[in-house]
């Protein structure tokens, strides 16, 4: 499970934040970053009391995968990794859905 090594990787760039109250952390999951939302949410939690974060809420916005055929031209988005564009052609560049991003801290 490497949803945990993302949240305490997430704790460390929330460490120059720990004197204030953090209240809510968000974050970009694109659906093929091989980062599953439900996993990262659950090891978040089983952290944050520790981390001292007992009062903050992970907010994860899914972001789908979006491609751009080489081929055709054509915008698409592939359900899975090696989906072919509706042209049939595999040779395509992904333009969103692989990232993982810290988007926002909210404070209370």
């Amino acid at each position: 499970m490497h949803e945990l090594s993302v949240v305490r990787a997430l704790l460390t760039r929330l460490k120059p934040y720990q004197h204030r109250e953090i209240r809510r952390i968000t974050v970009e999951v694109g659906t093929m970053s091989c980062v599953d939302g439900e996993r990262l949410q659950f090891c978040f939690d089983m952290v944050k009391e520790e981390a001292g974060l007992s009062g903050a809420e992970l907010v994860i916005q899914v972001v789908p995968a979006r491609a751009e055929c080489r081929h055709c031209g054509r915008h698409f988005t592939p359900d899975k990794a090696g989906d072919a564009c509706p042209c049939s052609s595999h040779d395509y560049t992904l333009t969103s859905g692989r990232q993982l991003l810290l988007t926002e801290i909210g404070f209370g």
